[in-house]
């Protein structure tokens, strides 16, 4: 199937359709267009024609296309986090670049969710994904969180699997992991090098290793966790502006805040331009390094994730374990970048920042 095919259903030019695909994190003037085009080459198996012709005359040296089969598991589509969205459309091309189609592509935040595995309502909904009149495929890659329960069950569908996380599944599967914990505690080391002593935490603190990473890292620098600092929530924006809205109501708040995904740091930031001239004004630092974390403003400092390394690892481990290269559970992980912008203080300095987006 060619690039003319899917400009056609989606009333878009050719070169509108390679540029999106070929770059799949370049920015749009128009999301849903994005959206259709990425949609369409799922829907008719695109695969580039290079990919196509090589496969089919065997000068690669493999002569099976694989079905590929995609599982996020930390949000509802509804309510995507942009570093997930990010992940998958790079993933989705280097799949198509390998010679790979890409299949099912789920949304599914309760494969995350530590209640529902304990329940019977999980083996129905695994059970949900791969009715038995459809194809199995070749391999499974799982973007976030998964529940160990949850995964045991994936591997009776799928016999090979890869995810990509930043929490350890402990060797149930092949992952490539950037450690949520060294994120944390990289992130919480700068707060406190600037020198910042009571530092909030906001994201989700329920087997997360992030949060895991904050308590050690606050220990390592001798402070005391303040319950009072700690907003528990869902990486989206709204629940950013909620946490903001929180901590200004405290009559001691925290000085520096870590926020677990950009997404709630972002909220943060539009809160704290609302509250603008009203005297609490936060140093916040967050983890992913979005695309929109550069045009935040103030330019929001972040732990950059290497996503393009973490999905070219993924999908060297899952093809080599498809081909039989290796057996053993392996792991591969990759180390976050702390990248430096205006969204942190040192403690000392008196001057107001400019906050608006």
């Amino acid at each position: 199937m060619s690039l003319k095919k899917i400009a056609q259903m989606t009333g878009v030019s050719v070169s509108t359709v390679g540029r999106i695909l070929n770059d799949p994190n370049r920015k749009c003037a128009n999301d849903e267009v994005k959206r259709r085009v990425l949609e369409a080459a799922r829907e008719i198996n695109y695969i580039p024609n290079a990919s196509a012709r090589s496969l089919k005359t065997g000068a690669s040296g493999e002569e099976k296309i694989y079905h590929v089969n995609i599982l996020l598991t930390r949000f509802a589509h509804e309510a995507a986090d942009p570093f997930y969205d990010e992940l998958l459309m790079i993933l989705e091309k280097e799949l198509r670049n390998s010679g790979c189609i890409v299949g099912n592509v789920w949304h599914n935040a309760e494969f995350s969710d530590e209640k529902l595995s304990r329940t019977d309502k999980l083996q129905k909904l695994v059970d949900s994904l791969y009715p038995d009149n459809e194809r199995h495929s070749d391999g499974l890659i799982v973007i976030g969180k998964v529940t160990g329960r949850a995964l045991k069950m994936l591997k009776n569908k799928e016999k090979n699997i890869v995810s990509i996380n930043r929490n350890s599944t402990n060797y149930e599967a092949d992952e490539v992991l950037c450690d949520g914990s060294r994120i944390a505690q990289t992130a919480i080391a700068y707060l406190a090098k600037l020198g910042h002593t009571k530092i909030g935490y906001v994201g989700d603190c329920h087997n997360e290793s992030r949060f895991s990473g904050y308590q050690a890292a606050l220990t390592n620098e001798r402070l005391a966790v303040d319950i009072d600092y700690i907003f528990d929530t869902l990486p989206n924006e709204a629940n950013g502006i909620a946490a903001m809205e929180y901590f200004s109501g405290l009559d001691d708040p925290p000085t520096g805040i870590y926020c677990a995904n950009d997404i709630l740091a972002v909220g943060m930031l539009k809160a704290i331009n609302r509250r603008r001239g009203r005297g609490y004004m936060p140093s916040v630092i967050s983890s992913d390094d979005i695309d929109a974390a550069q045009y935040t403003r103030p330019m929001l400092t972040t732990i950059s994730l290497p996503k393009n390394d973490m999905v070219r690892f993924a999908l060297m481990l899952l093809l080599d374990r498809i081909r039989g290269g290796h057996r053993i559970v392996s792991r591969l992980e990759v180390e976050g970048t702390l990248v430096i912008r205006e969204s942190c203080r040192p403690l000392k300095e008196l001057t107001e920042p400019e906050y608006y987006i």
